[in-house]
């Protein structure tokens, strides 16, 4: 099948035969606002602007020239035996851009961060490769360049408890993460002393931002701890002040947040849930039948704020986050514990459309289409996915 896509080629065509053409692609990326690259059996090297795909060679790769450069950009010799053997490669690289330097040979280049994922998979009945590089940017985000709305800040450093930001991949939840931790870092919050973050990979660094009440210290699962809930029970032994958990992946991971959260801890995490009133159901189903219900109700008194995102075309370019949220206070715990599990999904729907302490992804849809933020066609479709409907949107 042919690939038919727009195009963004470079200046000069560049037929990719190792690390210096890939790095002068991923480069090239950079400089279009490319937020993932990728590179794939059958295909030319194609790169994600605002949502969309564009060719940035004429040449298509061959599986020979992808079993190079995964090697090269991996630094791993065996990367081709892993591949096949079912396993992929998950880690963050650097390219250096000198022509990026400025002018002087002893200047530095400058250095890009991506986040690359080498998996095999079926091309032409014999196996393929694909390997996606997400850009990194070199500075955190701060919340306002990623447009975090004041009252999810407002409530993002609590004394303790889970705050969990979920969404479908790619829709910026590390990105919103990265940018929450920044403030805990720069700004004077209740939050002081030692945070830790336990990532997969470790993609924004955190190591150049002044802070005057904290330290940071930043852990790759796979490379410095074996997982995330390791890191959990390591990052107890260290008098945190904040853990970042990159994914509550597993029972194992949410029953140490849990317990760091019930012994004074605040925990920021991310989950894959469809919208907020889902968050806590999806984790619950992580453990066996006979543990649900308790692993519910330690959920429920252990997390603090829930949050739900989504990455969508802005008008005129680029995009645009819209969130829900609801803050779980004493008395929605209460109420949400009354219901019980099997009603809990309804039951936070329902309290997220009241509007106090949190606000739906209807409010925010609206919100963002009177603003021009966004156009009818994509609010139709934000809305059908959380599962709401509004008559003025009706075709």
């Amino acid at each position: 099948m042919l690939w038919t896509g727009a195009t963004r080629y470079p200046e000069e065509d560049i037929v990719v035969h190792g690390r210096d053409e890939v790095s002068r692609l991923l480069v090239h990326a950079v400089a279009i606002d490319a937020s993932d690259v990728i590179f794939q059996s059958g295909r030319p090297v194609l790169a994600s602007v605002h949502g969309h795909l564009y060719a940035l060679t004429r040449v298509w790769l061959q599986p020979s020239t992808l079993a190079r450069i995964a090697t090269e950009l991996t630094a791993t010799d065996s990367i081709m035996s892993k591949l096949y053997s079912g396993q992929d490669f998950d880690r963050a690289i650097t390219i250096e851009d000198r022509a990026g330097a400025g002018a002087g040979r002893e200047a530095e280049p400058v250095r890009h961060r991506f986040r690359i994922n080498v998996t095999a998979g079926y091309y032409e009945g014999d196996v393929g490769v694909q390997i996606v590089n997400r850009y990194i940017p070199a500075d955190p985000p701060t919340v306002t360049t990623v447009g975090v709305e004041p009252e999810i800040v407002a409530e993002s450093t609590p004394a303790q408890g889970a705050v969990i930001i979920a969404g479908e991949t790619g829709s910026g939840k590390t990105t919103t993460l990265a940018a929450l931790m920044r403030r805990v870092l720069e700004e004077p919050t209740p939050i002081h002393g030692n945070v830790l973050s336990y990532e997969a990979p470790i993609e924004f660094v955190f190591e150049a931002v002044p802070s005057a009440s904290c330290t940071v210290m930043q852990h790759e699962i796979g490379l410095h701890l074996p997982s995330f809930a390791a890191g959990v029970r390591n990052s107890l032994r260290r008098k945190p002040a904040l853990i970042m958990v990159g994914e509550l992946r597993d029972m194992d991971t949410i029953l140490a947040s849990v317990e760091a959260a019930q012994t004074g801890h605040p925990i920021y995490t991310t989950t894959h849930a469809n919208d907020v009133a889902h968050i806590l159901r999806r984790l619950t189903l992580k453990f066996p039948s006979d543990l649900q219900v308790q692993a519910f109700h330690d959920l429920l008194a252990s997390t603090h704020l829930l949050v739900s995102q989504l990455l969508v075309p802005r008008v005129g370019g680029g995009r645009v986050c819209l969130r829900e949220w609801q803050v779980l206070t004493d008395r929605v715990r209460r109420e949400v514990a009354r219901a019980g599990m099997a009603e809990a999904v309804d039951t936070l729907r329902a309290i997220i459309g009241r509007g106090e302490d949190g606000r739906s992804m209807k409010v925010t849809v609206m919100a963002a289409l009177e603003q021009g933020a966004i156009d009818v066609k994509t609010a139709r479709r934000v809305l059908d996915r959380y599962g709401y409907r509004d008559a003025r949107l009706a075709a």
